[in-house]
């Protein structure tokens, strides 16, 4: 089965048709720290002939959902409906990342700042691999080990050979083979590989949010991202639902934190 599936990643250009459709799809869980409430998350990276794309499943199938219960007259049932959404689709994230575009050697970058949905298209960054003696089994596959700095934060990460593609998760990529785990220097981050499969429903390697994106430079959006994590709850909720339609703010034990700075976010990128 491993030999079948190396060799079919070997043959995919051959395969697959002009159009950019997903061939093969891995499967990662993130535990990690973004909000300082550790979580499991699940990422999603499908495969085509030149792109992949890595995003959150749940905040695709939460975003879907959500549209089907607009215009409706009920409004009881949709704030119920909402609630449970939240259930059915946790720990979603709205990053996508598509590699490989718009042309090779690039990627797309889509992210929420606020409420603001951002784009912007960036050289993937210079990623000097070091290389190390150590192997192990990851997803079934045997592993070898690599560390580099990327964006500001060092990752060790684990890839096979036996799958000979450069990508993994995030814009992780480059060794010779697919990166099955990766783990940054401060414990924040640790994606790990629980599932490779083929996709069989004509699943367009593309970005979900990049419609309704604005588009800027890597530097704007940092610069914003900055900003907004610089502002109050109240602020922050007023910039979502208009000036003076928040008065206070409490948590959940009742206190008054309208005027807090929001707590600190964890991003995959650091600079």
């Amino acid at each position: 089965m491993k030999k079948t599936l190396a060799i079919l990643f070997m043959l995919l250009p051959l395969l697959l048709d002009a159009q950019e459709k997903a061939a093969y799809r891995i499967t990662y869980d993130c535990d990690a720290l973004y909000n300082r409430t550790r979580g499991v998350y699940r990422w999603n990276l499908d495969i085509g002939n030149t792109t992949a794309v890595f995003y959150s499943p749940n905040w695709r199938g939460h975003s879907e959902a959500a549209k089907s219960l607009q215009g409706t007259d009920d409004i009881a049932s949709a704030m119920d409906a909402v609630k449970q959404l939240g259930s059915r689709y946790p720990n979603r994230n709205s990053l996508e990342i598509l590699i490989g575009a718009p042309e090779h050697g690039k990627y797309t970058y889509v992210n929420k700042v606020g409420v603001d949905q951002l784009m912007y298209e960036e050289s993937l960054p210079d990623m000097d691999w070091e290389l190390t003696d150590s192997v192990k089994t990851v997803c079934g596959y045997e592993c070898h080990q690599a560390r580099a700095e990327v964006y500001g934060r060092t990752w060790t990460v684990w890839y096979s050979t036996e799958i000979p593609i450069p990508y993994g998760p995030y814009v992780l990529g480059g060794l010779p083979g697919l990166i099955l785990e990766a783990v940054d220097s401060d414990g924040i981050f640790r994606f790990t590989s629980v599932g490779i499969e083929d996709v069989h429903d004509a699943t367009d390697v593309d970005l979900y949010g990049k419609t309704d994106a604005v588009r800027c430079t890597r530097k704007k959006y940092l610069a914003l991202r900055k900003s907004n994590a610089g502002q109050t709850y109240s602020e922050a909720v007023e910039n979502l639902l208009g000036k003076g339609s928040v008065t206070r703010i409490v948590d959940a034990s009742g206190k008054d934190i309208s005027n807090q700075v929001q707590s600190e976010k964890n991003y995959l990128d650091l600079k």
